[in-house]
């Protein structure tokens, strides 16, 4: 999957800026694109700023503050062009509403939000293992 977008829609500009030294860290071939909420996010996908290609994997934090994220999995999984999208929930938030609804839209997954910095670098580590291990659609989007 090499040169593939990964959409990360979350506004902990702190996370955001540890995930980026953990892909830098670990060798991710993929270009991390971000959005602080699901408005911009939704432009990436469908609006006047959509990513080509389009992406194949989305990091989402549906209980952060200013993002209606299962809206957006709901309008993502909606739509014809971005349903097989592989979406991951990360929060620090148990909300089990939320996790309830994000799991009735076919999720990959609904993980905690790793904090410490060794931590962060595990936790990408295995979802690249992941990523790199699935086959996706060779369609090109």
């Amino acid at each position: 999957m090499v040169g593939s977008n990964i959409l990360f829609v979350d506004n902990c500009k702190t996370f955001i800026e540890n995930a980026v030294n953990a892909f830098s860290q670990i060798g991710v071939q993929y270009t991390l694109c971000f959005a602080e909420s699901d408005t911009e996010a939704w432009s990436l996908l469908q609006g006047d700023h959509q990513l080509s290609p389009l992406p194949q994997i989305m990091l989402i934090d549906i209980n952060a503050e200013g993002i209606n994220g299962i809206d957006l999995i709901n309008k993502i999984r909606n739509n014809f062009e971005l349903k097989s999208i592989l979406i991951f929930v990360i929060s620090n938030i148990n909300n089990n509403e939320n996790k309830l609804a994000a799991l009735n839209l076919n999720i990959a997954g609904y993980m905690s939000k790793p904090f410490g910095n060794e931590e962060i670098i595990s936790f990408f580590s295995t979802l690249n293992d992941y990523w790199n291990s699935i086959e996706f659609s060779s369609e090109n989007k």
